[in-house]
């Protein structure tokens, strides 16, 4: 069972086993969906941008319905065993970032996501594993066509944009039911927490091309973590619901992922209702109980110098 903790507690080792299989998906795994023309981390960029619309879009679309989460938990298990199969290392497992910026929890460090991104270069990341100078992230799938391929962000500027707190969590992990309506978990949860984190970062995380930051990985999970955290809370609620009872919403609807002209970007299929649990996925996550204030770091957990934290402005 692979156990996802927060990156506040992983090792300097397991960060970088983390980022090292993830620059050999950018730059020496082949495509699946796109051979010779892209890596195999773009495909995961391809997935999600046809899930957002354009030509290759397929139905159901997995935002803006009771989808969100369980379109999105495959999706991270997915690549995080491409992770692992790449590293030959099973011992990798995602991450997640609960949103704070305060000393080891800021994720935006030269050591590890990078920093921000620099305005008089068009808002490219400068400093990290991902910067464009390193040459090792080629951004190759984007809206945003202007010449410039590497990675963009602009922490904290866009207005009402925010990193969500936590009376923001705790506000959100109260709704119910699951769905439908405006006021439900999964509408609540994607509108006030998932949107203004993806506005937050800016840059290349404010398109539908966002998994082209790494970033989107991390914030993704703990998306995920709270949906386990919800479900624990309200044991008596159903921990999926469709909405008008769509069929192609129900539990024992199978989760898409291709449009039927594309090929499948990976093996196997799954209903709904097969991937409600985590277990069903083999991984759980650790550190269960705490919302954003965690426990002490470990003292195996090496965090990086103070002089070296980016801390743009919330």
């Amino acid at each position: 069972m692979d156990i996802r903790i927060n990156h506040r507690h992983m090792t300097r080792e397991q960060k970088t086993n983390l980022i090292e299989a993830i620059l050999r998906l950018k730059n020496d795994t082949p495509s699946v969906l796109r051979p010779g023309r892209q890596n195999r981390y773009d495909d995961y960029v391809l997935v999600h941008l046809n899930a957002m619309g354009g030509p290759d879009a397929f139905v159901p679309m997995p935002h803006r319905t009771p989808l969100f989460f369980p379109w999105h938990r495959v999706f991270l298990r997915e690549f995080e065993r491409d992770l692992q199969r790449v590293a030959n290392d099973p011992s990798i497992t995602l991450p997640f970032w609960d949103w704070s910026m305060d000393g080891p929890n800021n994720p935006f460090t030269p050591g590890f996501m990078g920093g921000d991104g620099d305005s008089a270069q068009d808002l490219s990341v400068t400093s990290g594993p991902f910067a464009a100078k390193g040459g090792r992230f080629e951004i190759r799938l984007s809206e945003r066509q202007t010449g410039n391929n590497g990675l963009r962000r602009e922490l904290g500027t866009e207005t009402g944009a925010h990193l969500p707190n936590d009376e923001q969590v705790l506000a959100a992990l109260a709704k119910t039911p699951y769905a439908p309506g405006p006021d439900s978990w999964v509408n609540y949860c994607e509108g006030m927490l998932h949107d203004p984190v993806h506005r937050w970062v800016g840059g290349s995380m404010r398109l539908a091309s966002s998994p082209n930051d790494p970033i989107f990985f991390l914030h993704h999970c703990y998306l995920d973590l709270l949906w386990e955290r919800w479900k624990r809370q309200h044991p008596t609620s159903e921990p999926y619901l469709s909405a008008g009872g769509a069929a192609v919403l129900d539990r024992q609807a199978t989760l898409v992922f291709h449009s039927p002209n594309m090929p499948a970007p990976w093996p196997g299929n799954w209903t709904i209702d097969q991937v409600i649990n985590t277990e069903n996925l083999d991984y759980t996550y650790g550190l269960f109980t705490s919302i954003s204030t965690c426990a002490p770091v470990p003292p195996t957990c090496e965090a990086e110098p103070a002089d070296r934290q980016v801390h743009p402005p919330r």
